[in-house]
């Protein structure tokens, strides 16, 4: 089954750190492709009903430097994912006018086109802060968020492997299943099962072997799974301390954990942390 990823792009240079990510991570594409959405303003914002359509010539102007605009940027994004040697048939290219905010414009697209997962460079992270922040008011995001992101800040050449952070609960197999689809034909990286306790018990190996099993039923050959139980009371900073000692490109985890509502917080507090500060690595959220 072909992977098929979502990707941001805006008019200056954020937007590549996620197309950035694809390139430098990803090696086998020829069951990959990517669409490049460029979400443009509305050439009728700012105008009433009326004043558009007395002035149509304005609104035209609008929508042609508009157009003119996205097609350079999507050009560009094209052209960047072609020259790292991304298969130039697999890209695909979207433009839509902004109608409910940009966050919210490209989860419903995301939905809309059945993608694998959503790819958010450092604008499309600021706006999607910015529907965070008013979370409680902006409810029609807590539903459509429920696909993969995929949160890129940074600008260097992603390390290899990744990590996937557990607690047994149903997010974070969903993000291991999710990391095995997307990488079972990548086997230049191997994945490690982390957990975080004070205390090891029972519990925390049952985790740990869920988790294993999800990667082996997605085709994630035994070599190339590993395991490590972090230490600590605090989970978000374990998992902030392990990633900086150990380099991964990839760290993944469920958006909420066990004792988390999916219905009170948009994200979890674990999840929330990491979104918030993780900037060396490129961070899977699954619902």
């Amino acid at each position: 089954m072909d992977r098929h990823v979502l990707l941001t792009i805006s008019d200056d240079s954020s937007c590549l750190c996620s197309l950035r990510f694809l390139c430098g991570y990803f090696q086998h594409t020829q069951d990959m492709h990517a669409t490049l959405l460029y979400v443009a303003p509305n050439p009728r914002a700012g105008l009433s009903e009326a004043e558009a359509v007395s002035d149509f010539a304005l609104v035209a102007r609008r929508e042609g430097a508009i157009r003119q605009q996205a097609a350079e940027a999507l050009s560009r994004a094209r052209e960047f994912l072609h020259t790292k040697g991304f298969p130039a048939d697999h890209i695909h290219t979207k433009m839509t006018y902004r109608q409910f905010g940009t966050a919210t414009d490209i989860i419903q697209e995301a939905l809309a086109g059945s993608y694998d997962a959503v790819g958010l460079g450092r604008r499309g992270i600021s706006r999607l802060e910015e529907l965070l922040s008013e979370s409680v008011s902006k409810q029609i995001f807590v539903t459509p968020i429920d696909i993969p992101l995929w949160i890129s800040r940074s600008t260097e050449k992603p390390a290899p492997h990744a990590v996937i952070c557990t607690d047994g609960s149903p997010a974070s197999l969903r993000c291991a299943d999710h990391m095995a689809f997307m990488l079972r034909t990548e086997p230049q990286h191997h994945i490690t099962i982390a957990t975080i306790t004070q205390a090891p018990s029972p519990a925390t190996h049952h985790a740990l072997d869920e988790a294993r099993s999800v990667l082996l039923e997605g085709g994630i050959a035994s070599d190339r799974i590993h395991e490590v139980i972090l230490h600590g009371e605090d989970v978000a900073e374990a998992i902030l301390r392990h990633t900086q000692e150990v380099p991964y490109g990839v760290v993944g985890i469920g958006r909420t954990g066990k004792g988390e509502s999916h219905v009170i917080s948009l994200l979890g507090s674990v999840s929330m942390r990491l979104f918030r500060q993780l900037h060396w690595a490129t961070l899977w959220i699954c619902h």
